[in-house]
């Protein structure tokens, strides 16, 4: 299996995940993958990860319910793509501010891969890679 963009397998892998109603997902594993869900794990839409110890190249991505069984994630899209980049401003970001509280925003910078909360604190702006509700 060739899989070109891994955030894009990442996303599919957790809404088929969650449509499914499991416990559990499997992803491919890269360096990005990994500070994607360190985000998401920090902004609570995840209940953790761990890297699997037969294949290397696989990650497993504990999915969060809450006691009712309704899904942390009600939904995540790639914004950015390798097609398509998609930057924005620190100006733009502070518009999304507001929405802190239901949306959260994953951004390639200078800094590394934040969140929206961090860039605000750096005032800094870059490519915006998801959008997680």
């Amino acid at each position: 299996m060739v899989v070109n963009n891994t955030l894009s397998d990442l996303y599919a892998r957790i809404k088929n995940g969650y449509r499914l109603k499991l416990n559990e997902v499997l992803v491919l594993n890269s360096k990005m993958v990994v500070k994607v869900l360190d985000i998401l794990l920090l902004e609570g839409f995840i209940r953790g990860y761990s890297f699997n110890v037969k294949d290397s190249n696989k990650i497993k991505v504990l999915l969060k319910y809450s006691v009712s069984g309704k899904k942390a994630i009600r939904d995540i899209k790639g914004v950015s793509g390798s097609g398509r980049r998609i930057y924005v401003s620190v100006d733009v970001l502070w518009s999304f501010y507001s929405e802190a509280n239901t949306v959260c925003l994953v951004l390639s910078t200078s800094k590394g891969i934040i969140n929206l909360k961090t860039a605000l604190k750096y005032n800094i702006g870059g490519e915006l890679l998801c959008m997680v509700r």
